[in-house]
């Protein structure tokens, strides 16, 4: 593509972000579209987000998004935040409208689309298993208990953090049931059978996750595990869950139709269908 003095640019926020593929898949789009508009990734250390916003608030930059660990602390430092933004404390997308930095979160909507895709909504009727209290845990959280959820445990690796949490969603949503647990390997072995998905939202492989799946005696038969991450392709978790029986999907999925929601956002309106199998032919199989 070319660049000129017109082009539109849009950053990606997080850190790390080399691994990311989201500039390949809104690059692909832009072309598509005909757009002359450039899509790049920016690692920002922690202590710099409020730094990194007021930079695109500078160059007048279109928007982007935000990946871990920033979606939370991008927050306060935006012009508008969505109602659901502002329930669930993180934002994925900023759109740069008339000079005002606005926060949006599709994290929830497409891991919804993913799970439709897998065939897996029905089973929102059984209690679910979420693995981590981030900003991409609690979206997804929020999206599923308004589409159907009944029943959630939250493990986390602070115990507090997963009670508020739970009290939380309880206030806001038709959720019937939340709890909380410590993540321990205790808690692990009664909910594991009990729950039919698994949402896994942690940065890396929790030792007394692999533990417990490493028992060869241990079944996940029947179970479907959502790990967020989609580098390397299959992690450890995702691979020890499969060898008790389970099935398990990386977070290419939700990555996809998570940019396509926020690509909405970007174009003020739907994304065409052809756009979208463009998309799809660039980012491959998921």
């Amino acid at each position: 593509m070319d660049i000129d003095a017109c082009t539109r640019f849009f950053f990606l926020l997080g850190n790390p972000v080399r691994h990311s593929l989201s500039p390949l898949l809104y690059n692909t789009a832009f072309r598509h579209l005909k757009l002359n508009w450039v899509y790049l990734a920016a690692p920002v250390l922690p202590d710099a987000v409020g730094e990194a916003v007021n930079g695109l608030r500078a160059l007048d930059a279109a928007g982007g998004n935000v990946t871990s660990p920033h979606k939370e602390a991008v927050v306060s430092f935006l012009d508008e935040i969505t109602p659901e933004a502002r329930l669930i404390s993180s934002v994925n997308t900023i759109v740069n409208r008339d000079g005002k930095l606005c926060g949006h979160s599709t994290d929830g909507p497409g891991f919804f689309r993913h799970l439709e895709e897998k065939g897996c909504t029905g089973f929102l009727e059984e209690p679910l298993l979420v693995v981590g209290t981030g900003g991409a845990a609690r979206a997804i959280a929020h999206t599923l208990a308004r589409r159907g959820a009944a029943e959630m445990l939250f493990a986390n690796r602070t115990a507090a953090r997963a009670r508020e949490y739970a009290a939380q969603i309880m206030k806001q949503t038709p959720l019937r049931s939340a709890a909380a647990v410590l993540l321990n390997e205790e808690a692990l072995r009664q909910a594991l059978p009990s729950c039919r998905i698994v949402i896994y939202s942690l940065p890396l492989d929790a030792p007394v996750f692999l533990e417990v799946l490493a028992d060869r005696s241990f079944s996940c038969t029947g179970r479907v595990l959502f790990d967020l991450r989609y580098q390397p392709e299959e992690t450890e978790v995702m691979r020890l869950f499969r060898e008790r029986g389970g099935n398990s999907y990386n977070g290419k999925g939700m990555l996809f139709w998570q940019a396509v929601l926020a690509l909405e956002q970007f174009l003020g309106g739907a994304v065409p269908a052809e756009t979208v199998a463009e998309m799809r032919r660039a980012y491959g199989s998921f």
